[in-house]
């Protein structure tokens, strides 16, 4: 924001036939806040002590001479110096609205943004909940299949294994008397050799 009042650019703008209006949304383009501004303008539109005087003298030696002279002066200036005050604080009123409006309206298009980003963010991390349960869900699923498949290959193998209980328990006892038969035999024949 540029410092200072812009007196010398208000006052060249006004010298080349620019509205107050004009000033005022040309400033604020240049940066300028409302109340430089109006102080420019203000400090603009107070008439030098010499042209007041200048302006004065013929009108004063005139209402000397006609007293009615002198209360159409005093009323003339008094109207005119209203109506130029109420402008200037019309004018004054509108570019402070317009100023805090633009404000606002900055502000709420922060907040809008924001929740917009929020939104997105909370999208993105309800799409990302969604997917892990899934892959949860999937994983569960999996775990229990395995579980399954694991029960039932022990369920095999205590089978296979009641199984071969009964082939051992039909074929040891025949093996233990063919094994003690062999035994006999072969200590006989070493008894034999031994001869």
């Amino acid at each position: 924001m540029p410092q200072g009042v812009p007196l010398d650019q208000v006052k060249a703008m006004k010298a080349q036939g620019f509205e107050n209006n004009q000033i005022i949304e040309s400033l604020q383009r240049d940066g300028y806040s409302s109340s430089q501004i109006f102080d420019a303008i203000n400090q603009a539109d107070i008439v030098p002590a010499s042209d007041i005087t200048s302006f004065q003298a013929p009108m004063q030696k005139q209402a000397q001479k006609d007293p009615q002279a002198q209360n159409d002066y005093q009323e003339h200036a008094h109207e005119g110096q209203s109506s130029y005050e109420l402008a200037n604080t019309e004018e004054l009123v509108e570019a402070i609205i317009d100023e805090k409006w633009n404000d606002l309206i900055k502000d709420i298009n922060k907040i809008i943004d924001w929740k917009n980003e929020t939104e997105t963010k909370v999208i993105q991390l309800e799409q990302k909940f969604d997917l892990l349960k899934d892959q949860f869900d999937k994983l569960h699923q999996a775990i229990i299949g395995k579980i399954g498949e694991y029960d039932r290959h022990i369920l095999d193998v205590g089978a296979e294994v009641k199984a071969m209980e009964k082939v051992f328990s039909k074929v040891l006892p025949v093996f233990t008397e063919t094994v003690h038969d062999l035994q006999n035999v072969a200590d006989d024949l070493k008894g034999m050799t031994k001869r």
